[in-house]
């Protein structure tokens, strides 16, 4: 699979880490004042719009990368092995992290203060993963 030029550009794949980032943030912030004011049924309901996202865009994202841009840099720099392990390994525990949620949110039925940590440890691993991936694969 030939990764798309966005993908290869650090200003361009920089800004889709970014929008994807703040998207995922501003969605946690409503599920958390949700769960403050203890609107359960609307808390559940943007808790499930705020998994759909972290799947479609961010897990997407990064299946993208694994399949296209990561492949293509090993080959072009196998010295980057290691460090595209490690990023690997970031894009593992953001897909750990999520499946957690599915399963504590579907046996509670509801979300909880674990629920609401876990997103938010995913929005601290993205961020984390970003930067690296962005300094390590992209720095121009």
């Amino acid at each position: 699979m030939a990764t798309g030029p966005a993908l290869r550009k650090l200003a361009a794949h920089r800004s889709i880490h970014d929008g994807a980032y703040a998207e995922a943030r501003d969605l946690t912030d409503v599920v958390n004042q949700l769960f403050q004011q203890e609107r359960d049924d609307e808390c559940r309901t943007a808790a499930d719009v705020l998994i759909e996202y972290w799947e479609t865009r961010v897990i997407a994202h990064a299946d993208a990368e694994e399949e296209g841009l990561y492949v293509e840099i090993a080959e072009e720099n196998p010295q980057l092995q290691k460090e595209i392990h490690m990023l690997t390994r970031d894009h593992d525990l953001l897909r750990i992290i999520l499946d957690k949620i599915k399963t504590q949110f579907k046996e509670n039925h509801h979300v909880t203060k674990l629920v609401l940590d876990q997103f938010q440890s995913l929005l601290i691993v993205n961020e984390i993963h970003s930067r690296d991936e962005e300094r390590l694969l992209l720095e121009e």
